[in-house]
């Protein structure tokens, strides 16, 4: 049995010319337990235009199809295919689509995937950054909205997107803009941005490089933010997210409590890669390795067990190259 949305709606975020592109999201037309097609039209402005579908259960979306390419001078028809929907649960998608000359964003349009609405399942929770704010949410997070929906693996996008695979144990995944964090249950495609929950399992990561190649490492041990700065030359940044250190612990108490704060620290491993990890004071660009890097009361310690690994002292402004079997700590200003 088939369910559909009602209407069409179609819109634009910029006027549309000669050559920039245009994006009409059009009524999703195929519902099927928790499988969705999306579909819209891409008007490529006579040049090559890139197209995706953005999805989530609000307007701030946190998923994305893989996307596509066109360059036909007229309008062409678009869809992308989603499964492991949650049931029962209403999604917000639109069409996107991007070329030298501009962006459009298509309407909004929703769907309802067929089935119970699942009794909601308070999220895994995420340290604070230690100022008083969730690291891994905007406005907190009360367990009442659905889980947001990761994409299917696809290859990863240059500045866009990362491919991300659980190896071992429980592996979290936080979208940018939602306030859930979900199980990394199968292979997928998430956005730059997003954060990894490792405290409990290991991650593949892969990410773009240019030229159409691609990089894979494994991480664990901790929770980091993926970014790939534009102009890096596709160097993948893993950012230490989680509670800082606490330094000054007064009492009995207080040094229970920050006993039971999960430190900030990841474990990682690639094959000549471009991969850097960034903790408080220093940034560690590896050459093919393994290395630890966990920010501490002293400083960023930065340890290498295989290979070696460039590390940026953010604070002395110097640069250090430590191989296998040795260390060096970054220390905190003060």
């Amino acid at each position: 049995m088939l369910a559909a949305t009602s209407g069409v709606t179609v819109a634009t975020a910029e006027a549309h010319d000669d050559t920039a592109p245009l994006a009409r999201t059009l009524v999703t037309m195929q519902v099927v337990g928790t499988s969705a097609v999306l579909h819209g039209t891409v008007d490529a402005g006579k040049q090559r235009t890139t197209y995706w579908f953005e999805v989530g259960p609000t307007t701030a979306y946190g998923a994305s199809t893989q996307s596509g390419t066109t360059d036909k001078r007229e309008p062409v028809a678009v869809q992308a295919s989603l499964s492991g929907l949650v049931k029962g649960t209403t999604y917000h998608a639109r069409l996107v689509a991007r070329n030298d000359d501009g962006l459009s964003l298509g309407a909004d349009t929703t769907f309802t995937t067929l089935g119970a609405i699942p009794t909601p399942i308070a999220p895994s929770p995420l340290p604070s950054d230690g100022d008083g704010t969730d690291s891994n949410s905007d406005d907190g997070d009360d367990g009442s909205a659905p889980a947001p929906v990761l994409a299917p693996s696809a290859p990863p996008e240059l500045g866009r997107s990362v491919g991300v695979a659980a190896q071992a144990g429980s592996v979290l995944v936080r979208l940018p803009g939602s306030t859930r964090a979900v199980a990394l249950t199968a292979d997928a495609s998430v956005p730059v941005g997003s954060i990894l929950d490792t405290r409990k399992g290991t991650v593949a990561l892969s990410s773009a490089l240019p030229g159409g190649t691609s990089q894979t490492g494994s991480f664990h041990g901790g929770l980091f933010e993926v970014r790939q700065p534009a102009g890096a030359r596709g160097m993948t940044e893993l950012v230490l997210r989680g509670p800082r250190p606490t330094c000054a612990v007064r009492g009995a108490r207080a040094a229970a409590a920050s006993a039971k704060r999960p430190p900030r620290v990841l474990w990682g491993r690639d094959d000549h890669g471009r991969f850097r990890t960034r903790g408080s004071n220093s940034v560690a660009t590896v050459r093919g390795t393994s290395w630890y890097v966990a920010d501490r009361c002293d400083g960023t310690l930065t340890r290498v067990t295989s290979g070696s690994v460039s590390v940026r002292d953010l604070r002395r402004h110097r640069t250090v190259v430590v191989r296998a079997g040795h260390s060096y700590l970054a220390r905190r200003a003060g």
